[in-house]
């Protein structure tokens, strides 16, 4: 299914858990290779010690770097399922400011994982997000893993027979 960028963000902004935790999706780039992700400290993902809750800071790493894969081959016609396998988080320091996370898809990523999709119909990748302040000060860093698994037509990723 391809959604537009501005689909996307409108539909995941809405969603409850990320909605209620405060988490929005700021910038997503019409390629689906960029996503800035902030999360706004509030009542509603406050501890009490004043800091954001770590699994507030945790989800905000969850979704985004699968969909963006996802979306990036469906709007290339390469269909995948696409979804986070694994993840990890270190925590630095407690967040007492407002959080954002940069999302990239470089083009070896995406070139990796058309090689793996076309040799084997799958593939996985780690990708370490720093989750900084506003101000620019290190909070956590998370890595996901991203599985990839083609769907459908494989020979939309073969070049043809001569």
């Amino acid at each position: 299914m391809k959604l537009s960028p501005f689909v996307t963000r409108w539909m995941l902004n809405l969603f409850p858990p990320l909605f209620f935790n405060r988490i929005r999706i700021n910038t997503l780039s019409p390629d689906f290779t960029y996503c800035l992700v902030q999360v706004k400290k509030s009542f509603l993902n406050t501890n009490l010690q004043k800091s954001i809750f770590g699994g507030t800071i945790f989800s905000a790493g969850d979704p985004f770097q699968a969909i963006m894969y996802w979306q990036y081959f469906a709007h290339n016609n390469i269909h995948v399922q696409a979804w986070l396998k694994k993840a990890q988080i270190t925590y630095r320091q407690p967040a007492f400011a407002n959080l954002r996370l940069e999302f990239n898809l470089t083009e070896t990523d995406i070139a990796e994982a058309k090689l793996a999709l076309n040799e084997t119909g799958r593939f996985e990748k780690w990708h370490e997000i720093p989750i900084l302040t506003d101000q620019g000060e290190l909070v956590a860093v998370i890595k996901t893993l991203v599985h990839l698994r083609l769907t459908g037509d494989t020979h939309l990723l073969r070049e043809p027979n001569p």
